[in-house]
């Protein structure tokens, strides 16, 4: 084995002890991230095969996609561990892959769309426009961005709290507002293919921190 070869072992080995203590800290070496990088793209495209065979494996597969998403949230917290620590808002690695960090502001969330549907008919009862956001086919489906910026809406004028109080079970958890977020992107460099990873919330001490990564190619888009 080359030395080169070498270092790629240690440090994948130095990764997956990392994650298999369930701590995030951060890395000594800038560097490093580029070894992250190429795990989470890894993991994407073994995480897509899973996908793919789900539709036969329904529930055996979901444990392992879920897995698979567990892993990569917590080698992008490690990204942005590392980029915090040392002040840097991304980092390079020609022919190979950019990664960089950048704020995303608070949005809400439906947790509950059952009941958050019911809350949009009282509230469209009340005479308030959700045409926006309640989309009816054969039944009602929450266009979710566009339920953030009601929600946003509801909260500033006052009118948030009345309406969720409407909803059948009368449950706080029908939405939640999450934070504001840092995001780091990804874009990997092959020449040939390249692999957009999603986005997914990281927490911080500051602020929760989010991180995608994106490329002229589409591979899985957050």
């Amino acid at each position: 084995m080359s030395e080169s070869e070498y270092e790629n072992v240690f440090r994948r080995k130095e990764l997956h002890d990392m994650h298999a203590a369930g701590e995030v800290k951060s890395l000594d070496d800038i560097m490093l991230l580029e070894d992250i990088a190429l795990m989470i793209k890894e993991l994407n495209k073994e995480q897509d095969h899973y996908k793919a065979y789900k539709k036969k494996r329904s529930q055996d597969i979901s444990d392992a996609i879920k897995v698979l998403e567990n892993k990569i949230e917590f080698y992008k917290r490690v990204m942005v561990s590392t980029l915090k620590s040392k002040g840097e808002p991304g980092a390079k690695f020609p022919g190979s892959c950019n990664i960089s960090a950048r704020n995303q502001k608070a949005k809400w969330v439906v947790k509950d769309e059952e009941e958050f549907i019911a809350v949009l008919q009282e509230a469209k009862k009340s005479g308030e426009d959700v045409s926006d956001v309640l989309e009816e086919v054969l039944q009602y489906n929450v266009r979710k961005r566009e339920a953030s910026k009601l929600l946003a809406t509801w909260e500033q004028s006052g009118k948030l709290d009345g309406f969720l109080k409407k909803a059948k079970k009368g449950s706080g958890d029908i939405v939640i507002k999450e934070p504001k977020k840092m995001t780091v992107s990804i874009k990997f460099l092959d020449k040939e293919v390249e692999d957009e990873v999603e986005e997914i919330a990281i927490p911080s001490k500051d602020s929760e921190v989010q991180v995608s990564s994106d490329t002229d190619t589409d591979y899985d888009t957050i």
